[in-house]
C-alpha cells in the first residue's frame, strides 16, 4: 500500500507537465485525485490516463482559477464524490512575456488572478475540509523567474514571489490544525511552457531554440533541464506523512539553476 491510500489530492492546474507528472505521482502513492483545470476535454483525456495507468479513483472537474466560484466549485467536487480533501497541489499558472516598460495592465492583473488569488482561493477552499479529517497538506508550485530577474518575466516573476510570501503566511496562520503549507519552485522545466519560452529568447537573439536550450542546461549545475517528474517527486514528500514535520519551506528543484546559501 502506498502511503497515500485513502487519501484525496485535488490538482488545480493538471495539465501536462508538472501538473500530469504530479497527478501520476499522487495516483501512483494510493491517492484518489480530482483534477481541474481551464479546457474540458484535454482534462479529461488526461484523468482517464492516470486512472488507467495507476488504479484509482480521478474524477475531472473543468476550472478557471481565476473564477472563486470555481475554485470553490473544484475543492467541493472532491468532498462530494470522494467524502474527504487531504492535500491541494496548485499547479495553475499564467505567464504573460513582456517588458515592465510596455506593461499590459490586464495581462498583469490576470497574472495576480491566477497566480496569487486563484492560488490562495483553491488552498482557502479546501481548509475546512482538511480540518474536517485533522489536517492535511497544501503544496503550491512557483519559479526559479523572481530570483533570476529574466527580461521580459516581470509580472510572471512578482505574482509568483507574492503567492509564495501569501503561503508562507498560510502555514502560520493554519499550522494549529495540523495543516502544512509548502511551496515547491521550478528552474527551467522541460514542459510546453519552456519550449514557447525558448522559442521566444531565440526569436529575440536571432538564435535557435535547440541552442538556447543548450545554454540554460548549461547554466545549472548538473548540466540538465529539469523534469516535471523531479518536480512531482518533491510534491509527492511534501504531501506524504514523510513530511509531517515541514511546513512553510521553499524547496528548490532546479537541477542548480540557481544557488541559495
Amino acid at each position: 500500500m502506498g502511503t497515500l491510500e485513502g487519501r484525496v489530492a485535488v490538482v488545480a492546474g493538471a495539465g501536462e507537465g508538472i501538473g500530469l507528472a504530479s497527478a501520476l505521482a499522487l495516483a501512483g502513492d494510493g491517492a484518489d485525485l480530482v483534477l481541474g483545470a481551464r479546457r474540458a476535454e484535454p482534462l479529461r483525456a488526461l484523468a482517464e490516463r492516470v486512472a488507467r495507468e495507476t488504479g484509482r479513483t480521478v474524477h475531472a472537474v473543468p476550472t478557471d482559477i481565476a473564477d472563486p466560484d470555481a475554485c470553490h466549485a473544484l475543492v467541493a467536487a472532491a468532498a462530494d464524490r470522494l467524502g474527504r480533501v487531504d492535500a491541494v497541489v496548485n499547479v495553475a499558472t499564467y505567464n504573460p512575456s513582456g517588458r515592465v516598460e510596455d506593461l499590459d495592465r490586464e495581462e498583469f492583473r490576470r497574472a495576480f488572478d491566477v497566480n496569487v488569488l486563484g492560488v490562495l482561493e483553491v488552498s482557502r477552499a479546501a481548509l475546512p475540509h482538511m480540518r474536517a479529517v485533522g489536517g492535511g497538506a497544501i503544496v503550491q508550485i512557483s519559479s526559479e523567474a523572481p530570483r533570476m530577474k529574466l527580461p521580459h518575466m516581470a509580472a510572471y516573476a512578482s505574482t509568483k514571489m507574492a503567492m509564495e510570501i501569501a503561503s508562507a503566511t498560510l502555514a502560520r496562520e493554519v499550522g494549529r490544525d495540523g495543516i502544512r503549507v509548502n511551496v515547491v519552485v521550478a528552474g527551467y522545466t522541460d514542459n510546453a511552457k519552456l519550449t514557447a519560452y525558448l522559442e521566444d529568447v531565440a526569436r529575440r537573439r536571432g538564435s535557435t531554440p535547440e541552442a538556447v536550450r543548450e545554454e540554460f542546461a548549461a547554466s545549472a549545475a548538473l548540466r540538465r533541464i529539469t523534469e516535471p517528474a523531479d518536480i512531482a517527486e518533491a510534491v509527492l514528500f511534501l504531501v506524504s506523512p514523510r513530511a509531517r514535520g515541514i511546513t512553510g519551506t521553499v524547496t528548490h528543484v532546479n537541477s542548480g539553476v540557481v544557488l541559495e546559501p
